[in-house]
């Protein structure tokens, strides 16, 4: 399996990706409450899909929420089903320039499908407030997802979740600190702003 177009991809297989573990949910709260996320925080909620993280994330009453995701398909059907969300449908891994900063900007098992990590960062720092932070995060870690990728006959050409070096360069280059890599049982990583 290849994916040759990232939008296409996921506006044809939008509907697969509403079928939530309940693990899912587990890391999600694990992650919130790592990250410290609270009542009247903003949030951007990059490639967010069908509102996973959101669905946690509702009844929390953020000041900002803003889900962000290259298929149109997957934006549909988070309004359908949270029709006070707020969305924009941006390809995080072009310039982009939202005219807005938050407090937390996350990456929910996604990193894989983003080719260019310079620019995901760059995004990250323009769009975050100072002391904000910036996470990735994967439900699996990084040899569950190799493993899952073989099991499916799935190759990237590159690793699924960025090592541990490119991450510190991406964190100096773009003036981030405190970074913090947890890959035990699933893939955590963030840095402030």
């Amino acid at each position: 399996m290849n994916i040759k177009n990232q939008k296409d991809y996921f506006n044809h297989t939008f509907e697969k990706w509403k079928e939530i573990p309940e693990e899912k949910y587990k890391i999600i709260n694990k992650t919130i409450n790592m990250l410290g996320i609270s009542e009247g925080h903003s949030l951007l909620d990059v490639a967010s899909g069908v509102g996973v993280l959101y669905s946690v994330l509702q009844p929390m009453k953020l000041s900002n929420y803003l889900a962000l995701d290259i298929s149109e398909n997957m934006l549909k059907e988070l309004k359908s089903i949270y029709p006070e969300a707020k969305t924009i449908c941006a390809n995080f891994d072009k310039e982009i320039n939202l005219k807005k900063q938050f407090d937390y900007i996350i990456i929910f098992n996604s990193i894989p499908h983003f080719e260019n990590l310079d620019q995901v960062f760059s995004n990250a720092r323009i769009h975050l407030k100072s002391g904000g932070v910036f996470a990735i995060v994967h439900s699996k870690t990084r040899s569950g997802l190799k493993q899952h990728h073989k099991n499916m006959g799935y190759n990237l050409g590159k690793d699924g979740i960025p090592n541990n070096d490119t991450l510190k360069e991406l964190v100096k280059k773009y003036e981030f600190k405190n970074d913090n890599v947890i890959d035990d049982e699933f893939f955590y990583f963030s840095c402030k702003k």
